[in-house]
């Protein structure tokens, strides 16, 4: 659905985003996270044909923008970080105006109009001028206007900022029903949580990019295994017996409970296990930790930064 190759945009002796390859398939929900800085958004410009690449290539639904940049436009929604509706105009007349840009009947207008404004609990105040309205409703009626010709592809730079937990909650649970209805979702956030539980692979960039992969896999190349062991008792009992274990790198203690840092736990949980249980420690339980994707991303950007 989305494919980029080499993609790079200078602004006069800045580099924003440089050299930058992914392909993104029909369904996806494509994750991209960065640091503030790191080319989210100029990449987010250029792929909905806003601004054009100093070098590189886009490849959308098998058309370029510099060739069909028009149906381009025709099948994508786009969600800023700033909602920039009309205000001084009724959040019902936003909508009818911002949709007339697109080849849709007035019935389908008017349908979408109020199918979107009820789904996002707008409906009650359709009338009001848009510039009455909480920065959180701008948000969502912001995201009724990229959605309302029923585009194939939605770009969202950061979706729920500024709503309440409750609507939140809402706008993920339709971010992940889009799968179903064949929808690509391009998903900036700073919210990691958030793009943990979206996103089918997560696009880590600073300016370059500097992993492509799904969560599992992230966790499964994460070179720091945290291993958590449950006792019957005083965990600070077995701390000097664990600290003779070369494999293990580091140890933290807190009642009952050791969590061990290990670079191979595949190879050091056998011999852990077997030095524990000839010590008489009682272990109720041996439990491998993921990393949390906040945490692997972290660890990415503080390598990438110390290169």
């Amino acid at each position: 659905m989305i494919k980029v190759e080499n993609l790079t945009k200078k602004f006069e002796t800045i580099t924003a985003v440089e050299n930058i390859s992914f392909d993104i398939n029909e369904s996806e929900i494509f994750g991209f996270l960065g640091p503030n800085g790191a080319g989210k958004t100029t990449t987010i410009r250029m792929l909905s044909t806003l601004i054009s690449q100093t070098s590189g290539k886009i490849t959308i639904d098998n058309r370029s923008p510099e060739s069909d940049g028009e149906y381009i436009r025709s099948i994508i929604g786009l969600l800023t970080e700033s909602p920039g509706m009309y205000e001084k105009i009724s959040a019902y007349d936003n909508l009818d105006y911002y949709s007339s840009f697109y080849s849709i009947s007035n019935t389908i207008r008017k349908n979408n109009i109020k199918k979107y404004l009820k789904m996002f609990d707008l409906w009650d105040r359709k009338d009001d001028l848009a510039g009455t309205y909480s920065k959180g409703m701008k948000q969502k009626l912001a995201l009724s206007r990229a959605l309302i010709h029923e585009p194939k592809i939605l770009f969202l730079d950061e979706p729920t900022a500024g709503l309440d937990p409750e609507s939140a909650h809402m706008v993920r649970n339709f971010i992940e029903s889009q799968k179903k209805e064949k929808t690509t979702v391009f998903l900036c956030t700073h919210n990691l949580e958030e793009a943990s539980n979206l996103s089918d692979r997560v696009c880590i960039i600073k300016r370059k990019i500097i992993r492509i992969a799904t969560l599992s896999e992230l966790q499964s190349d994460d070179k720091n295994k945290r291993v958590e062991i449950v006792f019957t008792d005083d965990a600070d009992r077995y701390i000097k017996l664990l600290e003779e274990i070369d494999e293990i790198k580091n140890i933290q203690s807190d009642k009952n409970k050791a969590t061990l840092v290990i670079e191979k736990p595949e190879i050091s949980n056998p011999i852990i296990i077997k030095k524990l249980v000839d010590s008489g420690a009682q272990v109720l339980y041996f439990n491998e930790i993921k990393a949390t994707l906040e945490e692997i991303y972290l660890d990415l950007i503080k390598d990438e930064e110390a290169k």
